[in-house]
């Protein structure tokens, strides 16, 4: 889970990790789920006409509203979906999706279906422009396919109005803040509702997964074969759940536990950034740089205490701007999730001790020097705003259990900061979203068992600062029918990335073109 920043809007850390019991139809409209299974809104799902199902693609090169450097023979189209699988007979959205043909055409396996998480990012331009490839024997066997969920960067998407309100930089503290906040927040999110249209109300990942089946069949598939990261996991355990008899070979990496609700994932994401901050001050301690501290114990008390300092009684930066102790947390997540230099990072709190933060301003330009230190794009800043409001759209639909008042949150916020002094206000406050939220939830927290689906791949890196082991670990007990590969190092999405892996490639690819899934629990060296 990501480290949490000053803004209060939702970080990509509170992953959904909630899951819809339904009876749904699957793309030719035969119920997916047991009898037992039908609960809720989705029970009376009704088949899909065949003009979804029978739809052709119409594959043309991508062009610069995709990327704008497509890999020689990728190939752009579209695919329409119902917006209400409750209504198929209403609104539409198209669904923009991308491939790169089996290099070993004559031995191809069938389409490999790919989603690299969020919820807010989209998949087409991934594949299209060569930033996914898999392994080296799945790219010869299989179609790349990516997909842009509903939404999502080119598949309709969702909008917030310029001028709407902005959320507070750092937690409330007071009642009177914390109501303003709320009024605000519900402010933007009505403006953001009545901006988009009725796709916002259907963003939940039950419908994504539906979507999936959809594009399954378009592309005459009999099962699905999909790799999703992050986020894109738990597309994947929805579409096991409403799909089992669908399922082919399918790659869990960086692996959401879709049975911790909201406040279970915050405080999961909590232990693990305070164990990242334990570990740098640990590392100082044995290098004996004792600027901060003698002792791992003395720099987190001492760094525990600045934040508090802060709060009470900021620094101002050379143009004026404060520093809280939100701030001071911010950078400390940035050093651990390896964004900024942590040597860099230690010259800089030193410096803010004595009372000096401008440091920090190096430190921007630092992860600005990182990306190219360019100007975004109007396109670039269009898809920004996107992954933001998508990202509140899904979570808030997928997951029942934001605060819901001032008060409450107020209490919850307290509660984090008992356990995390350095993250828990921000990570508490990060819920605003989804406590002012329009649209009811339709999600619940719960464990995907996909009882007749075939046997899946869990893959995690040992230390995964987004989507922590513990959630892998989890979800391999849950599903009877799935492997667990765990690559030593820290990082996010440990298949077909860089650093490359050859035991974790070979590994995987070995599953998807020969379906040989490795031991219960396999290991890979760094």
């Amino acid at each position: 889970m990501p480290i949490p920043r000053p803004s209060m809007a939702l970080s990509a850390g509170l992953l959904a990790v909630t899951t819809t019991v339904v009876t749904v139809c699957g793309a030719g409209g035969a119920a997916a789920s047991r009898p037992d299974e039908a609960k809720g809104r989705d029970a009376s799902v009704r088949a899909l006409p065949a003009r979804f199902t029978q739809q052709k693609v119409q594959w043309t090169a991508c062009g610069a509203d995709v990327t704008p450097k497509a890999v020689p023979g990728a190939q752009c189209g579209w695919v329409k979906v119902p917006v209400d699988y409750a209504a198929p007979d209403g609104k539409t959205v198209a669904l923009r999706v991308s491939r790169v043909q089996a290099k070993d055409h004559s031995r191809r396996l069938g389409s490999l279906f790919f989603n690299p998480g969020g919820p807010g990012a989209g998949g087409a331009a991934d594949v299209a422009n060569g930033n996914w490839q898999a392994g080296e024997q799945a790219r010869a066997r299989y179609d790349l396919v990516g997909f842009d969920p509903r939404g999502i960067a080119g598949s309709g998407q969702i909008k917030c109005p310029d001028g709407v309100a902005e959320e507070p930089e750092n937690p409330p503290r007071t009642a009177s803040e914390a109501e303003k906040t709320f009024a605000d927040a519900t402010r933007r999110a009505r403006a953001c509702q009545k901006a988009s249209g009725p796709v916002l109300a259907h963003m939940d990942s039950v419908s994504v997964a539906r979507d999936l089946d959809v594009l399954r069949t378009v592309l005459g598939d009999a099962k699905l074969n999909y790799t999703g990261v992050s986020y894109g996991t738990f597309i994947g355990q929805q579409y096991m759940k409403l799909f089992p008899g669908k399922v082919g070979r399918m790659v869990l990496d960086g692996v959401v536990n879709p049975a911790a609700d909201l406040r279970q994932v915050a405080r999961l994401d909590l232990k693990t950034s305070d164990d990242a901050v334990r570990r740098y001050a640990h590392d100082l301690a044995v290098r004996g740089d004792d600027r901060l501290g003698a002792t791992t114990e003395e720099i987190l008390r001492r760094l525990t205490t600045f934040a508090e300092e802060l709060d009470r009684k900021p620094l101002h930066g050379a143009g004026g701007e404060e520093f809280t102790g939100g701030d001071l947390s911010t950078y400390l997540g940035m050093a651990v999730s390896g964004d900024v230099s942590r040597q860099r990072l230690t010259t800089a709190l030193v410096a803010a001790l004595h009372g000096d933060v401008t440091a920090f301003d190096r430190l921007d330009a630092e992860v600005a020097g990182g990306s190219g230190d360019q100007e975004p794009t109007p396109q670039e800043e269009r898809t920004e705003e996107n992954e933001s409001m998508s990202m509140s759209a899904v979570l808030c639909l997928d997951s029942p259990s934001a605060p819901k008042t001032p008060k409450q949150m107020l209490a919850t916020a307290d509660a984090f900061a008992k356990q995390s002094p350095l993250f828990g206000r921000s990570y508490a406050w990060q819920m605003i979203d989804c406590a002012t939220w329009p649209i009811a939830p339709t999600g619940a927290a719960e464990p995907v068992k996909a009882s007749g689906a075939a046997p899946v791949l869990l893959v995690s890196y040992t230390d995964d600062q987004l989507t922590p082991l513990a959630n892998a670990r989890a979800v391999h007990r849950q599903l009877d029918h799935s492997s667990l590969l765990v690559r030593k190092g820290q990082g996010h999405a440990a298949y077909a990335s860089e650093p490359p892996s050859t035991c974790t490639d070979r590994a995987v690819d070995r599953y998807l073109v020969g379906g040989k899934l490795p031991g219960k629990a396999a290991n890979c060296s760094g």
